[in-house]
């Protein structure tokens, strides 16, 4: 099962390739995405259950590379505390939904108080610098995917990574 996000950039952190989108302070964003087989057919996601969270980390990010397709993302350092809206994580105002479940199509919507200094007991952090490399702002949107495998019966539980690099618009 793969993910395909309309938009996204490829992004490899530690190894790990995730999909990533570039957003700015204050905007909300809703991202189409589709779920697909090896083949690029849509898969039936009917009786699957969406779930979404968020970690934050301070990035230098640098822009000014000559290769024009390429953004370096370097001395990443999780924030702690994390950001909260409750039970350790923030995920109060993320959304993930299929429209049309047995096509696999769905969206997740991204608040524009991702960075707005927001959430209870934790506050997101607020971008108050455009970004010259210096207080940027990395967040790993996770979609978790719960479904019932049709070969064992069993759950099955995963997690689709999707990076956000917010900039101070």
């Amino acid at each position: 099962m793969s993910l395909l996000l309309n938009g996204a950039k490829t992004i490899t952190i530690a190894g790990t390739e995730m999909s990533c989108i570039e957003i700015y302070t204050g905007e909300s964003y809703t991202l189409p995405f589709t779920f697909t087989d090896s083949g690029g057919n849509a898969i039936n996601c009917t009786g699957w259950t969406l779930g979404t969270s968020a970690k934050f980390y301070t990035a230098n990010i640098d822009y000014s590379t000559l290769v024009t397709d390429v953004v370096t993302v370097g001395n990443l350092t999780l924030n702690s505390p994390q950001p909260s809206t409750g039970a350790g994580t923030y995920s109060a105002n993320l959304t993930a939904v299929f429209t049309t479940a047995a096509s696999g199509i769905g969206y997740i919507y991204i608040p524009a108080d991702l960075t707005g200094g927001t959430g209870s007991p934790n506050a997101t952090p607020i971008i108050a610098l455009a970004n010259s490399g210096a207080n940027s702002t990395l967040v790993i949107v996770t979609m978790s995917v719960t479904r019932t495998d049709v070969l064992s019966g069993l759950v099955d539980v995963n997690r689709e990574p999707i990076g956000m690099i917010v900039r101070y618009q």
